[in-house]
């Protein structure tokens, strides 16, 4: 599903054509095996236990997904703040840690030009590295100063420290490729239940067949569109958050 707009799009028409004409083919041959068997056909009530299920796991998949989403933009948010309120206290008006202000500065460049480019799934060794330098910097900044400021600074850093490994939790936590396996399945299974109690009806089986397929799919695109957490988010505000102070 890490795929372009377009390329998921022709995909879910794809898988909605597809899943549509096995479930009408497999109503049709239902229907000719079951003719004049009406014992042996479910009632209509029954695919209800079938997309019941569907449902549920469907729900359960799309609350995983949007959660995840809304994690990265928490840590997001977060990760701006902190980094903004750093530059302002190493700033001219602040402490004037001027070499602290440069290694914020390449921690940033490096966040946003390696580690954002790779869905926030590898820490950058450079940002890593310039982490390290500012976190020296600053045990070397709060011996000269009084205690509660630099309890304040150490905070602000801790809170840059935390969204960056948050990011990188959400980056390189579990895509959910099984649920969507199981959600997929489930949904064919709900097209073959719906052609199942319209085997005697095989132009109204075609109808529910072709509103149920639609109605997936549009359920299916929704939840694509939140596959990747971090798509949505601007990595420029970082630079953005350096560019004053």
């Amino acid at each position: 599903m890490n795929q372009s707009v377009s390329v998921q799009f022709l995909m879910l028409i794809a898988h909605a054509l597809l899943v549509g004409a096995a479930s009408v083919g497999c109503m049709r041959w239902l229907g000719s095996r079951l003719a004049g068997r009406d014992d042996r056909l479910p009632v209509a009530p029954y695919f209800v236990s079938v997309t019941t299920v569907f449902a549920l796991f469907l729900a359960f998949h799309a609350s995983t997904i949007w959660t995840r989403q809304h994690a990265a933009e928490a840590a997001f948010h977060d990760a701006v703040t902190a980094i903004s309120r750093l530059q302002s206290l190493f700033g001219k008006e602040g402490l004037g840690l001027e070499n602290a202000r440069l290694h914020l500065s390449r921690y940033v460049d490096a966040v946003v030009r390696e580690e954002w480019a790779t869905g926030n799934t590898q820490p950058s060794p450079r940002a890593s590295q310039a982490l390290e330098h500012l976190r020296q910097e600053l045990i070397h900044a709060s011996e000269r100063m009084p205690a509660a400021f630099g309890n304040h600074l150490w905070r602000v850093f801790d809170d840059v420290v935390k969204a960056r490994s948050g990011h990188h939790w959400i980056g390189q936590e579990d895509r959910s490729e099984q649920s969507w396996a199981l959600v997929l399945v489930l949904g064919f299974l709900s097209h073959i239940a719906i052609g199942w109690v319209h085997a005697d009806r095989p132009s109204a089986g075609r109808l529910a067949i072709g509103l149920f397929a639609c109605t997936t799919t549009a359920a299916y695109w929704l939840l694509t569109r939140s596959i990747d957490p971090f798509a949505h988010l601007d990595p420029t505000y970082y630079l953005q958050a350096i560019s004053g102070g």
